[in-house]
Formats: structure tokens, C-alpha cells, sequence
């Protein structure tokens, strides 16, 4: 006699689907999508730019994205692990994201003040006229600017409302690129231009997320000095990590910027393109791995932790050994101008790997507030010691050895990572501890 399949764990697992799954549908239509868009428009920018072009477009590119960190400081990030539990809260969401806007415009004229000095200093060897350094540098601070109003699309994260979220960015990306086509039509496309086009598509994603998470918040006029203190507690061990992380996570551009010459510089810039393709599980992180892991029961954490980071790690050795035997696509990718970087493409997809796998284990610590001033010091201290070595003992005038240099620096992080994640556990498991600090 055949006995009956309880009933409960075939329920149970069909009300968990059915949570997810419209999230998880918009997730999987909407972030492709965008990824498909923008690596369409990046490996089209590889192709439409002359080498010397690019060069620039790649610099304006890396150097925005360090501002915009350093400007952002892990503010936007930090509104939905410190809503935590209450994130549907109306008022409680609202009043972390106004601090997070009172902080990060606080930063916002200081660092780009910084960066006027700085952005001619980098580009001081490279061969481009002071207009077109000016135009770029005007880019650079549009995008910033813009940037923080992507702040609001974590409401709509809190609340599943993918829709919402994906849907600016998506229009936004068709425009960006629809524009860049047609500017290379009429023969008009330049590394400013793409550049600007960058970072407008930028403000029509941030006007439109202000737009539409106006229904699940109730932001306060003036930020509240409780949320502004328990923010920056937050964040004070993290800080010094994000600083430095901001400034060495384009090191590899600003390397070739200094050591190389412009053919280096476009090399390095357009292998980063390949990491592109990790930013669908970036993005995977930020939409599901963070909100998850940040309300998981203690009970639960270790198991769903250890999940979470072997998928990572099974995901990562997938590529990494695809991108070792079978590199001829990518190079088809990135356009005869690049083709012989067929040594190269393998190293920069094991570095990707690396960092995304890195990228994976810091967001579920953030998400569970795991971030200690000690594990900060180490961070940057290992970094430091581990770039000024491979800065005394590697020839980076030349490409590999600077792929080489990020995929060493990449490998320490997560050593630095692991022993925070074990650290995280073990005081999460006293009892006469708080859960986090």
C-alpha cells in the first residue's frame, strides 16, 4: 500500500512560491534586460570609439563611479538594512532615506570640489585637450548628481515592487542607446557625448523612482538627529572600507592612466566591460540577497548563509572556467581593435569571479550588520600592503601584468571577507551580546 504524501510541506512549499514568484518573474525579465541593453551599448561604444576615444569615455566612466562612492559613502545602501523588520513602515522607511539624503548631500559639494583638483591631475599625461577635459569632467558631476536620486528605488525593493523599479531603467537604457546610435549615424559620437548620455540616463531613472515610491514613504521635511546618529553608527566602521574600496576600485584605470600609455588605458577599460556581465548577480544581491538576509531568523541564518555563498561559488567556477578555454566570444565582443587580448580576457572573468563571490559574502554581512572597525583596519591594511608590492615588483606598463594586479588584490578581499563572516557568527551566537553593533 502506497502512503499518502503529507500534505503540509507540499502547502508550505506552494505559498513560498507564490511569494516570490511575481518578484522573481520581474527580477528575471527585468534585470536581464538591462543587462542585455547596457552590455549592447558598452561593447557598441568599444566599437563606434576610436581607440583614443574610448580611452577618455573609459576614464570619465571609472573616474564618476569613484566620486560617486566617495559622495555616497554607503548611505543609499544603508536604508534597507537599517529598516530592516519595519521597512514597510511608511514612516520609518522615509525617515532613513531622509538621512540618507542629509548625509550624502553633505558630502556631495566637498568631494566634488576634491575631484575638480584631482580629475586634471590624473589625466595630466594623457594627450587630450583642456575643452574636452572640461566637457568630460562635466559629466562626471551630472552623473553624480543624478546618482542620488536613485536613492528612492529602496522603497520600491522593500515593497517587491520590481516593476516599478526595472521599468525606468529599461527605458532609460533603450534611450541611451537608441541616442549613441544615432549620434554615430551622424557621425557626432564622441567620449563626452557618450559620456553625457551616461549619466542623463541616470536622472531619468532617479526622477522616476522619486516619482513612484512617493506611495510608500512618508519622508520628513528635515532629517531627524535619532536616524541621522544611528546611520552614521552604522556606518562609521564601513566608512574608511568605502573610501578606500572608491579609490582602489578603478586602481587598474587609474594605473594605466598614470603608468600606461592611451592604447593601455583603452585596453584595461574595455576588458572592464566584460565584468559587466556579473552586474545581473551584483544586481541579484542587492534586490534578494540583502532584503532576505537581513530579515532571516538567527535560527536560519547559518544555514541560508552557507546556500547563499556555495551557489556563489559553484556560479563563479562556472564562468571562470568558461572564461579560460572558450575566450574567442568575448574578444569578438570587444572588436579587432582588441583582439589580441586573448591571454588577457581569461584573467579579467577569474577576477570578476573573485570579486563577485566577495561582492556576495559583504552583503549578507551588511544585511546582518556585521561591520567592525577591525575588520575595516584589515582590510585596507592587506590592500596596502598587497598593491604597493605588486606596484614595486610588476611592470605595469603593460596590460597583463595590471589584470594580474587586480586579480591578486581581488584574492586577499576575500580572506579579509571570510574572517569577518566567522567573527559575525560567533557573536551572534553569545547570548549576553547584542545581535550586532
Amino acid at each position: 500500500m502506497i502512503s499518502a504524501v503529507p500534505s503540509e510541506p507540499i502547502n508550505f512549499l506552494r505559498s513560498r512560491f507564490a511569494h516570490w514568484r511575481a518578484p522573481l518573474q520581474s527580477f528575471l525579465v527585468g534585470q536581464p534586460a538591462i543587462q542585455l541593453l547596457n552590455l549592447i551599448t558598452g561593447f557598441f561604444l568599444i566599437r563606434w570609439l576610436d581607440v583614443n576615444e574610448f580611452a577618455m569615455f573609459g576614464m570619465a566612466f571609472a573616474f564618476q563611479s569613484t566620486v560617486t562612492q566617495l559622495t555616497d559613502l554607503g548611505f543609499s545602501g544603508s536604508i534597507i538594512a537599517l529598516a530592516g523588520s519595519r521597512g514597510r513602515d511608511s514612516e520609518v522607511l522615509g525617515s532613513y532615506l531622509r538621512s540618507a539624503r542629509n548625509w550624502r548631500s553633505k558630502m556631495q559639494g566637498m568631494v566634488l570640489l576634491i575631484a575638480a583638483i584631482v580629475f586634471p591631475l590624473i589625466t595630466w599625461t594623457q594627450p587630450w585637450g583642456y575643452k574636452v577635459k572640461c566637457l568630460l569632467f562635466g559629466t562626471v558631476v551630472l552623473g553624480v548628481l543624478f546618482q542620488g536620486w536613485t536613492m528612492y528605488g529602496a522603497p520600491l525593493l522593500v515593497h517587491r515592487e520590481l516593476q516599478k523599479y526595472y521599468r525606468p531603467q529599461i527605458h532609460a537604457a533603450v534611450l541611451r542607446l537608441a541616442l549613441n546610435a544615432g549620434f554615430y549615424a551622424m557621425g557626432v559620437l564622441s567620449a563626452w557625448a557618450a559620456a553625457l548620455l551616461a549619466a542623463l540616463s541616470l536622472g531619468y531613472t532617479g526622477f522616476n523612482y522619486r516619482r513612484s515610491s512617493q506611495a510608500y514613504i512618508r519622508e520628513p521635511q528635515q532629517s531627524e538627529p535619532e536616524r541621522n546618529s544611528e546611520m552614521l553608527r552604522y556606518l562609521s566602521p564601513l566608512i574608511p572600507g568605502v573610501v578606500f574600496t572608491a579609490l582602489q576600485g578603478q586602481i587598474l584605470v587609474g594605473i594605466s592612466a598614470i603608468f600606461g600609455t592611451t592604447q593601455n588605458l583603452a585596453e584595461i577599460s574595455a576588458l572592464g566591460r566584460v565584468g559587466q556581465l556579473f552586474l545581473i548577480l551584483g544586481a541579484f544581491n542587492a534586490v534578494f540577497v540583502e532584503p532576505y538576509i537581513a530579515g532571516v531568523p538567527r535560527a536560519l541564518l547559518a544555514r541560508r548563509y552557507c546556500q547563499i555563498l556555495t551557489a556563489a561559488l559553484g556560479i563563479a567556477c562556472i564562468i571562470g572556467t568558461v572564461g579560460f578555454l572558450l575566450p574567442q566570444p568575448l574578444l569578438w565582443l570587444l572588436g579587432r581593435n582588441y583582439a589580441g587580448l586573448e591571454r588577457e580576457i581569461g584573467w579579467v572573468v577569474l577576477s570578476a569571479c573573485i570579486s563577485y563571490v566577495g561582492g556576495v559574502m559583504w552583503t549578507m554581512h551588511a544585511a546582518r550588520r556585521w561591520l567592525f572597525w577591525w575588520g575595516t583596519g584589515a582590510y585596507i591594511t592587506t590592500m596596502i600592503v598587497t598593491q604597493t608590492l605588486c606596484i614595486t615588483l610588476m611592470d605595469l606598463s603593460q596590460t597583463l601584468p595590471i589584470v594580474w594586479f587586480g586579480v591578486i588584490t581581488c584574492t586577499v578581499g576575500i580572506f579579509v571577507h571570510a574572517a569577518t563572516g566567522f567573527y559575525g557568527f560567533l557573536i551572534t551566537h553569545r547570548e549576553h551580546l547584542p545581535e550586532s553593533y
